[in-house]
């Protein structure tokens, strides 16, 4: 039961990432595009990007599939760090804890200061 969960839990981490990769990151690098560089093309408005983008999805240009799949990648990967270091960190070779410390011996006992109030 509950690899089912995980693996719907995986299935709509991936969803939602390659949705970002394809719809959102594209009307983001859109409009910081032309806050920064001027207009698109011959002044065309987004609609235009968007069709370029796909456009380049279909024909298989590089830099579109990295900006698709960018998300998705940048977050596997991440996650990926997170779970090798948690397996490293759970490993059979754990350090035993020490003997606890002795109590103070009648020399060894810690001396408080005295204030007179005189």
């Amino acid at each position: 039961m509950t690899s089912n969960h995980r693996l719907r839990f995986e299935l709509i981490v991936a969803s939602v990432l390659l949705g970002l990769g394809l719809f959102a990151l594209p009307g983001v690098i859109f409009w910081v595009g032309t806050s920064l560089l001027g207009p698109y093309g011959q002044g065309t408005g987004v609609g235009t990007f968007y069709g370029d983008f796909y456009g380049d999805l279909a024909s298989g240009v590089g830099r579109a599939w990295a900006l698709a799949l960018g998300p998705l990648v940048v977050v596997s990967l991440i996650r990926l760090l997170f779970v090798k270091r948690r397996a490293e960190g759970t490993g059979a070779e754990q350090e035993v804890p020490a003997a606890p410390p002795q109590p103070p011996t009648q020399d060894q006992r810690r001396v408080e200061p005295r204030v007179s109030l005189e």
